[in-house]
């Protein structure tokens, strides 16, 4: 029995190797038939091959099937069964049955037809004819989806390779109707129309366009895929939103999904302004060449003169150039009051803007690594963003200085030298004698290295400067940082860190207030110790860290006047060498830093921290002294305590040990509380909160901030958003100023938000104005269409005014 089955073994093999081949010769191709298994029939006019089948001819071009039936005297081929054509192109054809007219070099797909591109587009058709020699091919009833994953439908299509076209259209588009009497039937037929969206199908089935109900599409007579010029053309589009029918456009194109960029315009957006009246934004992208683009967008008021708002981006390998501007000839009318009756602040004259930034990398330059930015900023009236809410890459609203500047940056291994002039406007002054400084130049070198086991740090600074007209400072600075390794106390688990600063300050002033006019030189030196106790417990997947600390700080000499200065002591400058931020004036005296931190962790199984909480207080003794801010609380013997704490959840990151599948809960909770109280422990002095809460269906964030007796701040700022089914979000938010019981802003939102669509209605209200800045009061309904990017936005505002 054994040598039974090893001889059919041995057979079998002969017969695979030894294949068939069979010529089938059409005009200038000849083909190549081969299969596990040929018979002929009909006294050898037909060739059935079956099992692997395949045809391949001398072009590359191949057809594969589980059967292949070649006529002779029809000079056709049949196929049967998982069918498949391959072109010399990367383009393939599947279906269950073909008939390849060898004379006229045509396929013919039915069942199960599928056209794919070689760029992964995927054309499904009832039946699919395709032409060789022209690379033409025509399909019924086509539901295709795109390498996007954006979908077209429709009920007769073209196909041209050659011309680089795919053509969709409706079987009644051809009807010699006028141009009226088509516009007419054009609501009245779109259901019959092709069909396009970019919203993705996540299901399985094969539903069509209609039925799926997608957030958008477009239902169009004819649509036309430029794939040369890499254009989408739409004849005749109704605009639907979830199949109701909104807007119609006799045309309308868009680049196609292998685009990355596409000269044409944007979408267009309208708004509403409270004392400027509605705008109209329709911005043109231009295409220059693979490295740059330009962006030109008119702002069209309708009671006020237009904004022409132009964008240039440059991008090369090592270097990057942004440049933008605007100009606008002002305010039509200067003596236009507001709703109320009160005359409005205008000013005449035009606007205008130019900003501009210029990031590049170099090598060797000074050392083997550079960087450098340039910086240009200029505007022409202080509240011209804020007026025109005008937001762009390198402009945002609310802005109140201009830099003008030049950086190169240069470092190697652990040495680097900053290079920098500086022109700074002061947009809040008006007086052109007082509102420049110029820092020019500011050159700073820092190295850091290792000697006789110290970690040293050594900074250069330079740096001249001219401000309020006519007061000039010129600065230069050596500083040593150096600390010990850390040194522990074995029989005790002391650790101790001894730290020195060495700082040589020379500064010569000239007609700078509360300064010595001339040259000022001196030598700073700080020394310090820190010293911890640290104390870890671990248990299973908890950690547990316990630290007291001690930073004894000594700095000889004495100090400026610095009373006045609006410092807040942070628990950081407990263990700080320099808690006035100041190389030139620090901190003098003797003076003891004590405090405990302490950690919470708990782990995963896979080590990842799901939740951490941390508490951490500490105050500063020291002799008194007048000269030290007294906000910071550094003038009395004993600071005020200060302290953080925090708290963080996430349980994405939490697993139960009895089911490692239950891990999907979205909840993720972070607290962090700064907090001052005074030394007498009478009051608290600062309260710093910020709090968000986030999970599948919430989002919450809180900041509340208050300062008492070392200053008069309290506010609260707050967002929520709730996600509702089906894609449905609310979202609230606001500002409160509680020392002066204002509101300086809130809004309100419920929108719909998916991957290709986002709609909604949107309240919005600022209440704060200054000099041309009025207070606003927006209603604005508002639709994105996705990809095409920018909101159409129409404004509601007359009904709340109203």
């Amino acid at each position: 029995m054994k040598n039974k089955i090893k001889f059919i073994k041995y057979i079998t093999i002969i017969f695979l190797i030894n294949i068939t081949f069979e010529e089938i010769k059409a005009e200038n191709s000849i083909y190549e038939l081969e299969a596990i298994k040929i018979k002929y029939e009909n006294n050898l006019d037909t060739i059935i091959a079956e099992g692997k089948a395949s045809a391949k001819d001398q072009f590359g071009r191949e057809i594969l099937s589980d059967v292949i039936i070649y006529e002779k005297s029809k000079s056709k081929i049949k196929t049967k069964s998982n069918s498949i054509y391959n072109d010399d192109k990367g383009n393939k054809i599947t279906a269950d049955e073909f008939l390849y007219d060898l004379q006229l070099k045509k396929i013919e797909a039915k069942k199960n037809v599928k056209y794919i591109e070689k760029n992964g587009s995927i054309f499904n058709f009832s039946y699919f004819e395709y032409y060789e020699d022209l690379e033409k091919g025509f399909g019924k009833k086509l539901n295709a989806k795109l390498i996007d994953e954006s979908s077209i439908e429709g009920e007769v299509s073209e196909i041209d390779n050659i011309k680089g076209l795919t053509v969709i259209k409706n079987s009644n588009d051809e009807n010699k109707d006028s141009k009226f009497l088509k516009f007419l039937s054009i609501f009245k037929n779109y259901d019959s129309f092709n069909n396009y969206t970019p919203c993705k199908d996540n299901s399985d089935s094969k539903k069509s366009i209609k039925d799926r109900c997608p957030d958008w599409s477009l239902s169009t007579s004819k649509t036309t895929h430029d794939k040369i010029n890499k254009m989408v053309h739409h004849e005749n589009a109704v605009l639907k939103i979830k199949n109701f029918p909104v807007f119609y456009t006799p045309y309308f194109s868009h680049p196609d999904p292998t685009v990355k960029r596409k000269s044409g315009f944007l979408m267009p957006t309208t708004k509403n302004f409270s004392d400027l009246g509605r705008t109209i934004k329709t911005p043109y992208y231009w295409v220059i060449d693979e490295s740059s683009d330009f962006t030109f967008t008119p702002i069209f008021y309708l009671d006020e003169n237009s904004i022409f708002l132009t964008e240039y981006r440059k991008q090369n390998k090592d270097s990057m150039l942004l440049a933008e501007s605007s100009y606008t000839k002002g305010y039509k009318n200067l003596n236009k009051k507001s709703s109320s009756g009160k005359s409005l602040n205008r000013t005449g004259g035009s606007r205008s803007h130019l900003f501009a930034k210029f990031l590049g990398s170099y090598e060797d330059l000074l050392f083997s690594n550079n960087d450098l930015e340039i910086n240009i900023q200029r505007i022409s009236q202080k509240n011209y963003f804020d007026v025109n809410q005008i937001n762009t890459f390198l402009v945002k609203e609310g802005i109140r200085s201009l830099n003008n500047n030049f950086i190169i940056n240069s470092y190697e291994n652990n040495k680097r030298i900053k290079i920098s002039a500086n022109i700074y406007e002061n947009l809040k002054n008006d007086d052109p004698n007082t509102k420049y400084q110029y820092v020019i130049p500011t050159i700073q070198y820092n190295d850091f290295f290792k000697k006789f086991n110290q970690n040293i740090g050594f900074s250069s600074f330079f740096e001249s400067s001219n401000f309020d007209g006519d007061s000039k400072q010129t600065k230069q600075f050596n500083i040593f940082d150096i600390s010990t390794e850390k040194k522990i106390i074995k029989s005790f688990g002391i650790s101790n860190i001894f730290k020195t600063k060495l700082s040589n300050i020379n500064i010569y002033n000239d007609n700078v207030l509360n300064e010595k006019d001339n040259l000022n030189n001196d030598i700073n030196t700080i020394y310090a110790l820190e010293s911890s106790l640290p104390m870890i417990k671990l248990h299973e997947n908890t950690e547990e860290f316990l630290s007291p600390k001690i930073f004894t700080k000594y700095s000889p000499g004495s100090m400026s006047n610095v009373k006045e200065n609006n410092k807040i002591l942070n628990y950081s400058d407990v263990y700080s060498m320099d808690r006035l931020n100041s190389d030139a004036n620090p901190e003098t005296g003797a003076s003891i830093g004590y405090g405990i931190d302490y950690n919470f962790n708990k782990k995963n199984l896979n080590e990842n921290i799901y939740l951490s909480s941390s508490f951490s207080i500490g105050q500063i003794y020291k002799e008194k002294s007048d000269n030290l801010p007294i906000s910071s609380s550094l003038n009395e013997k004993s600071s005020d305590i200060v302290g953080a704490i925090s708290f963080f959840l996430d349980k994405n990151k939490h697993v139960n040990k009895k089911d490692l599948e239950n891990t999907k809960n979205d909840t993720v909770f972070d607290i962090n509380y700064n907090f001052n109280i005074s030394n007498n422990l009478n009051s608290f002095l600062r309260n710093e909160l910020d709090l968000s809460l986030d999970n599948n269906k919430n989002s919450f964030k809180a900041k509340y901030y208050e300062l008492n007796e070392i200053g008069n701040t309290q506010y609260l700022e707050l967002a929520y958003k709730r996600a509702f089914s089906n894609n449905f979000n609310l979202e609230l938010g606001g500002r409160k100023n509680l020392e002066t019981d204002f509101t300086e802003n809130n809004s309100i939102e419920l929108n719909y938000d998916t991957d290709c669509i986002k709609f909604g209605v949107n309240l919005s209200n600022k209440f704060y104005q200054r000099d041309d800045v009025q207070k606003t009061n927006n209603l604005t309904l508002f639709l994105t269409l996705k990809p095409f990017g920018q909101p159409i936005a129409p404004d509601l505002t007359n009904l709340i005014n109203n």
